[in-house]
């Protein structure tokens, strides 16, 4: 472990001082921290390295970042082998024969001494011009993609007026399209294209900003209203012209047509999407919730009669999980009421009156207010005996309480207080009360625990119960 940190520190500290040296080109020579260490001949963008000697070593070319094309540079050996490589992460300058020198110190080419002549020899052994392959590639995947939205656009007849009206060859209306500057972003405008269909429903949307260097490196997607994204590869493009003529919103128009985004009027099928959408989250949103919703089981009443049907009982709200109660205080009281649907009826439950039911394999008892429940709750029995019991707090799992059958109310006997942990001895003094049961010695108990809890209430059974 030691040695990885060494390594790694290393590795830092070697990143860092590759561009902590001033780099200056001056009349001809390459400074380093004000030390001549090669000499550098720039003719039209490409960087030639010789040794003090003047005998030529390597040369450097940078090709700028253009649309989706991302920029690279090459390295010429002197054997004529050339060598492809991406940016190095330099920092920022202004300056292109400061970033020329930088990618060679990051390939080790350059040192703060000068021409690493072992270097430049083991470098250009070989050629890789795999990123110029890559980049074709890349360029003719795009390419094929553009061109089949082409062609069906073209047997559609999509046009974009100066106004944004988007029409078919028939003449026919299919939506809008606006083109809005959303602001600056130091010197680059920053820009958002959205596609309406008839109805001015946005069907889509696209960020880019009027730089092509910027949006080729960060790429330029489009969001549909049911969020999915689809990329467009635009290499150049004028803001200042017309709708008409601006390549930006003839692609994302192009592109959303060939996905089946055929606009017109799509108020249906945009209204049953976020109908569906709403259904699926909030069947989601009950799916995992501590909510019990429609489930065979059974009632006993206050009089102790027993109704079968199913059960629903939400313990925590579905508005809340899917936001839809920001700012709104809600005062129900969850997991105070229990509904039975018989046959299509419903029949309402109240935990303050002792009820108790089953769901499935899960029982709850009604429970008067505590001072941990507050308003009256139905817990869940996690063990009985002989009417008296163990219970969780639904909403908090982690809290337990003891029901013994001759007390109206349960109690808590964990550590949680309302002004922060109960000490032993405050604890000791509830279970005390509580129990009323000398034979009882709170000390050989773990009150916290649900075993404990049981412990205690088979032990209540048989020690103290008359």
């Amino acid at each position: 472990m030691m040695k990885m940190k060494l390594v790694i520190a290393t590795a830092l500290f070697v990143s860092i001082s590759l561009f902590s040296q001033e780099i200056k080109i001056k009349k001809g020579e390459l400074l380093l921290d004000n030390k001549a260490v090669a000499k550098v001949e720039d003719k039209k963008n490409i960087y030639s390295f010789s040794d003090m000697n003047g005998q030529l070593k390597f040369s450097i070319k940078s090709f700028p970042t253009i649309g989706a094309e991302k920029g690279w540079i090459e390295f010429i050996g002197q054997n004529g082998n050339v060598k492809e490589a991406d940016f190095a992460e330099t920092g920022f300058t202004l300056s292109e024969g400061k970033f020329i020198v930088k990618n060679a110190l990051a390939q080790g080419l350059l040192t703060k001494d000068g021409i690493n002549e072992e270097k430049v020899k083991e470098f250009f052994l070989t050629e890789d011009r795999s990123l110029t392959q890559g980049r074709e590639n890349d360029k003719k995947i795009r390419q094929d993609v553009n061109d089949k939205e082409d062609i069906l656009a073209k047997e559609m007849g999509i046009t974009i007026d100066n106004s944004g009206k988007i029409w078919n060859k028939n003449k026919e209306l299919q939506g809008y399209l606006q083109r809005v500057n959303t602001g600056n972003q130091t010197i680059i405008l920053n820009y958002e294209y959205r596609v309406y269909d008839i109805n001015k429903i946005e069907i889509a949307k696209l960020k880019c900003t009027n730089s092509d260097t910027f949006n080729g490196e960060n790429g330029l997607k489009i969001t549909t209203y049911d969020n999915k994204q689809a990329e467009i590869f635009v290499t150049r493009n004028d803001y200042s012209g017309s709708l008409s003529q601006d390549k930006m919103a003839e692609r994302m128009v192009r592109k959303l047509f060939a996905n089946g985004y055929t606009l017109g009027d799509m108020k249906d099928t945009v209204v049953n999407y976020f109908t569906n959408e709403n259904l699926t989250a909030e069947n989601n949103a009950k799916a995992n919730s501590k909510n019990i919703y429609k489930t065979p089981g059974y009632v006993i009443d206050k009089t102790g009669a027993k109704k079968e049907g199913t059960i629903t009982i939400e313990f925590e709200s579905i508005d809340a999980k899917l936001g839809r109660e920001k700012g709104v205080a809600n005062l129900t009281n969850y997991g105070g009421t229990v509904t039975l649907n018989v046959e299509g009826k419903n029949e309402f439950f109240k935990a303050k009156d002792g009820v108790k039911f089953c769901a499935g394999e899960r029982c709850f008892l009604g429970v008067a207010g505590t001072d941990m429940f507050g308003a009256s709750v139905f817990s869940e029995i996690l063990s009985e005996n002989n009417g008296s019991y163990v219970l969780m707090d639904v909403k908090t799992p982690e809290d337990f309480y003891l029901k013994l059958s001759n007390q109206s109310k349960a109690v808590y006997l964990g550590e949680k207080g309302a002004f922060g942990t109960r000490k032993p001895e405050k604890i000791k003094k509830v279970f005390d009360e509580y129990v009323n049961c000398p034979a009882l010695d709170f000390s050989k108990y773990d009150t916290k625990t649900k075993e404990g809890l049981i412990t205690v209430l088979n032990d209540y059974q048989s020690s103290c119960k008359k």
